[in-house]
């Protein structure tokens, strides 16, 4: 092959990766999602046949990009795992790149969100609760603390308590069924005991608070006492219709006897040679 040709193919290839560089666009309305600490990052595609690549960083760490979100097709990304400081502010940035072009031109459109924080800006969920009748005038609810998506170093999760410490409470509401008029109960505890009226059915519902930064989260379904029922079970009645066919069989037996008995009596009496 000539110079000229090498020169001209040369050419066509610089031609054919700057005209596919020219033809991407920055993606476009970036967005945070972040659940529980889980945190992704979406966007709006603007370039047809593109891969996206997205790096984070925050105020005091460098740029850093995730493996599984290389040169990806989909427009989102899951970035918990590169945002574990909870306090730190975070910015992404998404490059647009072509799908058929593996070496990255030098400077590929790139769009960056806007700043996160996730301690004060991931939405909190509603709690899981169990309800217990401790007594017939005292109702105990468990409240389960929610594990999210944060990690410690030995890479167990770690739950809203462990982040917020003592800013995270439970505001417990709770209501008799069938009536609008409903109280309200803040606390610490994740152990809860509510006074309740005996014969009455209550319900409970709970909902997450942090004074610090403020936030809540929704108030969870509600759940409602079952109420002892006052009169006796099934078995009570058995046990009484089984006894009282017995004291029946009794009564019945001992009259028959006591018939026998005086019907012998009389026999006797009117033929007085025989019962010589």
């Amino acid at each position: 092959m000539g110079s000229a040709a090498i020169a001209t193919l040369a050419l066509a290839m610089v031609c054919f990766h700057g005209a596919a560089g020219a033809s991407l666009q920055p993606v476009t309305n970036l967005k945070w999602t972040s659940f529980n600490f889980r945190t992704t990052l979406q966007w709006e595609s603007t370039s047809n046949g593109a891969v996206y690549t997205v790096r984070v960083r925050g105020v005091q760490t460098d740029w850093a990009r995730k493996r599984e979100c290389t040169r990806i097709r989909t427009t989102s990304c899951d970035m918990t795992s590169m945002m574990q400081n909870v306090t730190e502010r975070y910015v992404a940035e998404v490059f647009t790149l072509n799908a058929n072009i593996t070496d990255e031109i030098e400077e590929p459109p790139v769009a960056e969100s806007t700043p996160i924080q996730l301690l004060s800006e991931t939405e909190i969920g509603e709690p899981n609760f169990k309800l217990f009748q401790n007594s017939s005038r005292e109702a105990r609810l468990l409240i389960e603390d929610t594990v999210t998506s944060i990690r410690f170093s030995n890479n167990t999760p770690k739950t809203l308590r462990d982040i917020y410490g003592p800013n995270l409470q439970y505001k417990v509401t709770y209501w008799k069924d069938g009536t609008s008029g409903k109280r309200d109960k803040t606390t610490n505890n994740q152990v809860v005991l509510i006074k309740v009226d005996e014969g009455v059915t209550y319900c409970f519902s709970v909902e997450i608070k942090i004074t610090s930064p403020y936030k809540h989260g929704p108030r969870s379904q509600a759940k409602c006492t079952k109420v002892q029922n006052p009169e006796y079970g099934l078995g009570f009645y058995a046990f009484i219709i089984v006894g009282t066919l017995v004291v029946l069989s009794v009564i019945i037996g001992v009259t028959v006897c006591l018939c026998r008995r005086k019907a012998a009596h009389s026999k006797s009496e009117t033929n007085p040679l025989k019962a010589v």
